[in-house]
């Protein structure tokens, strides 16, 4: 049975980050994936600034002003009727940026790879044993080690098969697809009668675009789009839920739940993928600690897990109102068109340096 000192499930951002620290610090480090890379990943596409200076720490920042992408320079709100809100985004050196996650990811795992993490993608988890150190069975092999980190998304396996995945109201469906299109650099968030859609720019001539509903409402959410914006049968279509869940708190020692999979973030928000980093980031700060300090790794990384997202979940429920009431979501927006302060300051929240 081979042996590391940490095992991560999960090769998307949070796991990428969390492996780039662990392996640079000397600790053997293994990455089991379930996919294969390069893929899709139903997403907004949006970095948030706030993301550049974990992405600076793990020293992947080179590797990403290489990829396809596009600066966002303004965000734009419009109602059921068509009226719209504009705000124009924060100026920065390094802003908001529309980048397709097949190349996102891609850079942070061959990232984490060359600082001497192992990866193995196309192995799904099937067993997880906790004992002296964890036991994780995969594709007829088991691997062990002192430390397990889950990282794999909303639907965490690991979660699953230790029986710690909350009970979840799936109220929610997220879909979302890539077209062609010359568009504005600019972020699109609009009320629909089924729900709310997103437009981004990601570079490339292509157009990241989400829809967000009821799952009774999905396919005639997702006819309207295709009508919209002129998508043949040739466009793919990836969904997802949930799109909330209640946070899951590790009850075993030594394990820590980070990205989506620790808790998932509300699509409107464009604050994913930068919780998955900083989440990963903390992870592997917990576990270097535990060198030192073994009783503390659950502790420490809860506390700081937990500050990271204070605040903050009032956004999510904003997003779940504009698809559960969307008329009531619409009178609101109405009335922010008169006094635009408060939407000013959600702009200046969400995407935040």
């Amino acid at each position: 049975m081979t042996g590391y000192d940490v095992l991560i499930v999960g090769a998307g951002p949070a796991g990428a980050a969390a492996a780039t620290l662990t392996a640079r610090a000397g600790l053997s480090t293994l990455v089991l994936e379930r996919a294969h890379f390069p893929r899709e990943k139903v997403c907004g596409d949006c970095l948030n600034p706030a993301a550049w200076k974990i992405l600076d720490r793990l020293g992947v920042t080179p590797l990403i002003d290489r990829l396809p992408s596009a600066k966002l320079r303004w965000v734009e709100f419009v109602d059921l009727a068509g009226r719209s809100i504009r705000f124009d985004l924060l100026d920065q050196t390094r802003g908001e940026l529309g980048i397709r996650r097949k190349h996102f990811d891609q850079a942070l795992i061959r990232h984490a790879i060359s600082m001497g993490a192992e990866v193995r993608f196309g192995n799904p988890v099937l067993r997880v044993e906790n004992g002296a150190d964890w036991k994780v069975t995969t594709n007829g092999e088991t691997v062990q080690a002192k430390f397990l980190v889950a990282a794999d998304g909303r639907n965490s396996s690991v979660a699953r098969l230790l029986k710690e995945y909350p009970k979840t109201a799936t109220d929610r469906v997220g879909l979302q697809t890539h077209f062609s299109a010359e568009t504005e650099s600019h972020v699109r968030l609009q009320l629909r009668r089924f729900g709310y859609l997103g437009l981004a720019n990601i570079g490339e001539g292509l157009t990241n675009l989400c829809l967000v509903c009821r799952p009774r409402d999905a396919e005639q959410f997702r006819q309207e789009a295709t009508e919209m914006f002129g998508l043949t049968s040739e466009h793919r279509w990836q969904s997802i839920t949930p799109l909330t869940r209640p946070a899951i708190q590790a009850r075993h020692a030594n394990l820590l739940y980070i990205g989506d999979a620790a808790r998932v973030v509300e699509p409107l928000t464009g604050e994913g993928i930068f919780y998955a980093l900083q989440s990963g980031a903390l992870a592997a700060e917990a576990i270097l600690n535990a060198k030192t300090d073994p009783s503390g790794l659950a502790v420490l990384y809860a506390r700081r897990h937990g500050q990271l997202y204070r605040h903050r979940l009032w956004v999510n429920q904003l997003a779940r109102l504009a698809v559960l009431h969307p008329r009531i979501s619409n009178l609101f927006l109405g009335l922010l068109r008169l006094n635009p302060a408060p939407l000013k300051y959600l702009t200046s929240k969400v995407v935040r340096d």
